[in-house]
């Protein structure tokens, strides 16, 4: 299973580096970034399997569990920044685009729509 793993993430590895985003259009843009956010999801989920499994985390000593968890923390800390950062533009793009709205009285024997 493991040398399968190993190889599919060559594969996935390659096609990333052939990604550009150059004389792309915005949809295509948006494939590229969904392939981009599979594969992360894809590795994710490997990394859940194995911290999940007693008999793959045996095998492992201490110092490569804290190895494990130093690398781990150095890469996901500036993706979460990343992800904080651009989740903060985006929203105030869309309080800037969206309209305003307007308080619509309301009385005890009517029902408005908003």
């Amino acid at each position: 299973m493991s040398g399968r793993w190993v190889q599919d993430c060559k594969k996935i590895l390659d096609q990333i580096k052939t990604l550009e985003t150059e004389g792309k259009d915005r949809l295509e843009m948006v494939g590229t970034i969904r392939f981009i956010l599979f594969a992360l999801q894809r590795s994710l989920s490997g990394w859940i399997e194995w911290i999940n499994n007693p008999n793959v985390m045996i095998k492992f000593s201490r110092e490569d569990l804290q190895g494990i968890s130093k690398n781990l923390a150095e890469l996901t800390q500036p993706f979460i920044e990343y992800d904080c950062e651009i989740t903060t533009n985006a929203q105030d793009e869309i309080t800037i685009r969206e309209p305003e709205r307007r308080e619509v009285p309301r009385s005890n024997d009517m029902f408005y729509v908003t």
